[in-house]
């Protein structure tokens, strides 16, 4: 049995659409590794990531003295980042519950989600006030290749 025009046609389509299914896979595989791969670190412990976000900006700005300063001044927040981060897990694990729901109540989400966004922020103003404490301890001449962009000025 000879294959026409439309058995070439047909079989091309589904080599197609298999190679364009394998690259869509690989992409989101590639990036599911390298999403893992920079946001979790052997060791970390909870609230780690979020002083290194805030000591990133710094990287490649300041000395290695000077930012082992700054992680030094954040080293007596752990006990309460900590307690940060454990409420923001039971508020996430709220909200996965609230939005499961067989009739979701999008008053209680939205007020989850507030909860979500007062932790994050009150989080987030405690490491940058300590943080900006400890910079601003630091003699002027260290301070100043803050005032010029660095590689990380973005972050």
């Amino acid at each position: 049995m000879a294959l026409g025009k439309d058995g070439k046609r047909g079989r091309s389509w589904l080599v197609l659409a298999l190679v364009a299914s394998l690259a869509v896979n690989a992409f989101f595989g590639g990036a599911l590794v390298m999403e893992f791969l920079r946001f979790r670190h052997v060791g970390d412990e909870p609230g780690a990531r979020a002083t290194r976000m805030e000591l990133r900006w710094f990287k490649d700005r300041l000395s290695p003295e000077a930012l082992g300063q700054i992680e030094a001044s954040l080293a007596p927040l752990r006990p309460d980042i900590l307690a940060r981060v454990e409420r923001l897990r039971k508020l996430r694990a709220e909200l996965g519950a609230l939005v499961a729901a067989p009739q979701p109540d999008r008053a209680a989400i939205d007020a989850n989600l507030r909860e979500i966004r007062i932790e994050v922020g009150a989080m987030q103003e405690q490491i940058q006030s300590k943080t900006f404490d400890a910079v601003l301890a630091l003699p002027q001449a260290e301070r100043t290749p803050l005032a010029t962009p660095g590689a990380n000025a973005g972050n």
